[in-house]
Protein backbone atom coordinates (compact mmCIF):
# COMPACT_ATOMS: atom_id res chain seq x y z
CA UNK A 1 0.00 0.00 0.00
CA UNK A 2 2.73 2.34 1.00
CA UNK A 3 4.68 1.69 -2.45
CA UNK A 4 1.36 2.08 -4.72
CA UNK A 5 0.75 5.81 -2.88
CA UNK A 6 4.78 6.53 -3.55
CA UNK A 7 4.74 5.54 -6.98
CA UNK A 8 1.51 7.77 -7.16
CA UNK A 9 3.19 10.68 -5.14
CA UNK A 10 6.50 10.51 -7.79
CA UNK A 11 4.06 9.94 -10.53
CA UNK A 12 2.32 13.42 -9.91
CA UNK A 13 5.28 14.93 -8.89
CA UNK A 14 7.04 14.19 -12.22
CA UNK A 15 3.86 15.17 -14.26
CA UNK A 16 2.87 18.63 -12.60
CA UNK A 17 0.73 19.77 -15.64
CA UNK A 18 -1.47 16.49 -15.94
CA UNK A 19 -1.71 16.42 -12.49
CA UNK A 20 -2.69 19.95 -11.97
CA UNK A 21 -5.10 19.67 -15.23
CA UNK A 22 -6.65 16.73 -13.76
CA UNK A 23 -7.28 18.27 -10.57
CA UNK A 24 -8.56 21.77 -12.47
CA UNK A 25 -10.84 19.30 -14.33
CA UNK A 26 -12.64 17.35 -10.95
CA UNK A 27 -12.80 20.45 -9.12
CA UNK A 28 -14.61 21.96 -12.31
CA UNK A 29 -17.11 19.25 -12.62
CA UNK A 30 -17.70 19.19 -9.07
CA UNK A 31 -18.60 22.61 -8.35
CA UNK A 32 -20.12 24.01 -11.60
CA UNK A 33 -23.16 22.57 -10.65
CA UNK A 34 -23.43 24.01 -7.70
CA UNK A 35 -22.07 27.62 -8.80
CA UNK A 36 -24.65 27.50 -11.62
CA UNK A 37 -28.08 26.62 -8.90
CA UNK A 38 -26.59 29.83 -7.09
CA UNK A 39 -26.53 31.68 -9.74
CA UNK A 40 -29.94 30.79 -10.85
CA UNK A 41 -31.36 31.48 -7.87
CA UNK A 42 -30.20 34.89 -7.27
CA UNK A 43 -31.61 35.43 -10.72
CA UNK A 44 -34.46 34.31 -9.60
CA UNK A 45 -34.75 36.65 -6.40
CA UNK A 46 -33.82 39.35 -7.93
CA UNK A 47 -36.52 38.94 -10.51
CA UNK A 48 -39.30 37.93 -8.12
CA UNK A 49 -38.54 40.71 -5.92
CA UNK A 50 -39.64 43.09 -8.09
CA UNK A 51 -42.67 41.38 -9.69
CA UNK A 52 -43.29 40.72 -5.94
CA UNK A 53 -43.43 44.38 -5.05
CA UNK A 54 -45.64 45.41 -7.91
CA UNK A 55 -49.40 44.35 -6.94
CA UNK A 56 -51.12 44.34 -10.18
CA UNK A 57 -50.12 45.25 -13.58
CA UNK A 58 -52.65 46.25 -16.13
CA UNK A 59 -52.69 46.27 -19.78
CA UNK A 60 -55.05 46.01 -23.04
CA UNK A 61 -55.81 42.35 -23.91
CA UNK A 62 -52.29 40.57 -25.92
CA UNK A 63 -49.42 39.04 -24.58
CA UNK A 64 -49.46 38.90 -20.60
CA UNK A 65 -45.00 38.15 -20.73
CA UNK A 66 -45.11 41.29 -23.42
CA UNK A 67 -46.71 43.20 -20.66
CA UNK A 68 -44.61 42.41 -17.69
CA UNK A 69 -41.71 42.11 -19.01
CA UNK A 70 -42.16 46.03 -20.71
CA UNK A 71 -43.49 47.39 -17.78
CA UNK A 72 -41.17 46.02 -15.00
CA UNK A 73 -38.10 45.53 -16.57
CA UNK A 74 -38.36 47.91 -20.05
CA UNK A 75 -37.75 44.99 -22.35
CA UNK A 76 -39.25 43.25 -24.90
CA UNK A 77 -41.75 44.45 -27.00
CA UNK A 78 -44.28 47.43 -26.77
CA UNK A 79 -47.71 46.12 -25.67
CA UNK A 80 -50.67 47.91 -27.02
CA UNK A 81 -51.36 51.24 -25.50
CA UNK A 82 -53.56 52.39 -23.03
CA UNK A 83 -55.30 55.60 -22.74
CA UNK A 84 -55.28 57.76 -20.54
CA UNK A 85 -58.86 57.52 -19.69
CA UNK A 86 -58.38 53.83 -18.23
CA UNK A 87 -56.01 55.43 -15.94
CA UNK A 88 -58.40 58.22 -14.35
CA UNK A 89 -61.25 55.61 -14.19
CA UNK A 90 -58.89 53.63 -11.79
CA UNK A 91 -58.17 56.63 -9.99
CA UNK A 92 -61.79 57.55 -9.70
CA UNK A 93 -62.27 54.04 -8.20
CA UNK A 94 -60.04 54.88 -5.18
CA UNK A 95 -59.00 50.97 -5.27
CA UNK A 96 -55.46 51.89 -6.57
CA UNK A 97 -52.95 54.87 -7.14
CA UNK A 98 -52.27 54.33 -10.72
CA UNK A 99 -48.76 54.65 -12.09
CA UNK A 100 -49.05 55.19 -16.17
CA UNK A 101 -45.93 54.05 -18.05
CA UNK A 102 -45.19 54.61 -21.50
CA UNK A 103 -41.42 53.05 -22.71
CA UNK A 104 -41.47 52.88 -26.27
CA UNK A 105 -38.12 55.01 -27.04
CA UNK A 106 -34.57 54.30 -26.37
CA UNK A 107 -31.30 57.05 -25.56
CA UNK A 108 -28.31 55.27 -27.13
CA UNK A 109 -29.32 51.59 -26.05
CA UNK A 110 -31.66 52.24 -22.44
CA UNK A 111 -35.10 52.77 -22.43
CA UNK A 112 -36.43 56.11 -21.98
CA UNK A 113 -39.50 55.16 -19.50
CA UNK A 114 -42.02 57.70 -19.37
CA UNK A 115 -44.29 58.28 -16.54
CA UNK A 116 -44.97 60.29 -12.90
CA UNK A 117 -43.45 61.20 -10.08
CA UNK A 118 -45.42 58.47 -8.14
CA UNK A 119 -43.21 55.96 -9.75
CA UNK A 120 -40.31 57.24 -7.75
CA UNK A 121 -41.87 57.31 -5.03
CA UNK A 122 -43.22 53.78 -4.90
CA UNK A 123 -39.94 51.93 -6.17
CA UNK A 124 -38.37 54.24 -3.26
CA UNK A 125 -35.72 55.86 -5.60
CA UNK A 126 -33.94 58.82 -4.70
CA UNK A 127 -31.86 60.90 -6.03
CA UNK A 128 -27.76 60.74 -6.09
CA UNK A 129 -27.10 63.90 -7.69
CA UNK A 130 -29.14 67.23 -8.67
CA UNK A 131 -33.09 67.30 -8.63
CA UNK A 132 -35.75 65.46 -10.17
CA UNK A 133 -38.22 66.13 -13.40
CA UNK A 134 -39.73 69.47 -13.36
CA UNK A 135 -40.70 70.08 -16.75
CA UNK A 136 -41.20 68.85 -19.79
CA UNK A 137 -38.44 67.16 -22.14
CA UNK A 138 -36.05 66.76 -18.83
CA UNK A 139 -34.98 63.67 -18.09
CA UNK A 140 -33.31 61.72 -14.78
CA UNK A 141 -30.79 58.82 -15.47
CA UNK A 142 -30.31 55.83 -13.46
CA UNK A 143 -26.67 55.05 -11.81
CA UNK A 144 -25.84 52.84 -14.42
CA UNK A 145 -26.59 54.80 -17.41
CA UNK A 146 -24.69 57.95 -15.81
CA UNK A 147 -21.74 56.18 -15.39
CA UNK A 148 -22.00 53.79 -18.95
CA UNK A 149 -22.28 56.99 -20.88
CA UNK A 150 -20.40 59.17 -18.63
CA UNK A 151 -23.45 61.59 -17.94
CA UNK A 152 -23.93 64.51 -15.25
CA UNK A 153 -26.33 66.99 -14.62
CA UNK A 154 -26.53 69.59 -17.27
CA UNK A 155 -25.48 67.65 -20.06
CA UNK A 156 -27.88 66.73 -22.71
CA UNK A 157 -28.88 62.84 -23.88
CA UNK A 158 -29.94 62.70 -27.74
CA UNK A 159 -33.54 59.56 -28.05
CA UNK A 160 -32.14 57.31 -30.49
CA UNK A 161 -34.42 57.59 -34.20
CA UNK A 162 -36.60 54.67 -34.41
CA UNK A 163 -36.03 54.14 -38.38
CA UNK A 164 -32.77 56.17 -39.24
CA UNK A 165 -34.07 55.74 -43.03
CA UNK A 166 -37.35 57.09 -41.98
CA UNK A 167 -37.46 61.40 -42.85
CA UNK A 168 -41.06 61.31 -42.06
CA UNK A 169 -40.80 59.50 -38.55
CA UNK A 170 -40.19 60.83 -35.06
CA UNK A 171 -37.03 63.48 -34.75
CA UNK A 172 -35.05 62.49 -32.17
CA UNK A 173 -35.20 64.49 -28.53
CA UNK A 174 -32.63 66.73 -27.28
CA UNK A 175 -33.18 66.14 -23.17
CA UNK A 176 -30.91 68.04 -20.39
CA UNK A 177 -30.33 65.86 -17.87
CA UNK A 178 -31.44 67.06 -14.54
CA UNK A 179 -30.51 64.47 -12.41
CA UNK A 180 -28.84 61.34 -11.34
CA UNK A 181 -30.82 58.51 -9.36
CA UNK A 182 -28.90 56.49 -6.59
CA UNK A 183 -28.32 53.16 -7.24
CA UNK A 184 -30.97 50.90 -6.35
CA UNK A 185 -29.82 47.39 -8.28
CA UNK A 186 -32.84 46.81 -10.52
CA UNK A 187 -33.49 47.44 -13.55
CA UNK A 188 -34.04 51.49 -13.15
CA UNK A 189 -30.69 51.99 -12.99
CA UNK A 190 -30.30 50.89 -16.34
CA UNK A 191 -33.36 53.86 -17.78
CA UNK A 192 -33.76 57.02 -18.71
CA UNK A 193 -37.30 58.91 -16.86
CA UNK A 194 -38.88 61.30 -18.46
CA UNK A 195 -42.01 62.96 -17.77
CA UNK A 196 -45.32 61.20 -19.69
CA UNK A 197 -45.80 64.22 -21.61
CA UNK A 198 -41.97 63.89 -22.53
CA UNK A 199 -42.86 60.58 -24.74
Amino acid sequence: MIDSLYIAWRYACFNKIKTVTLIACITLIAFLPLALQLLLDESERQLMSRAVSTPLVIGVKGSALDLVMNTLYFVDEVPELMTMAEVDRIEDSALALPIPMYARFQARGYPIVGTTMDYFDFRGLEMAKWRSLAIIGEAVVGAKVAKELELKPGDFLVSSPENPFDLAGLYPLKMPVVGILAKSHTSDDFAVFVDLKTT
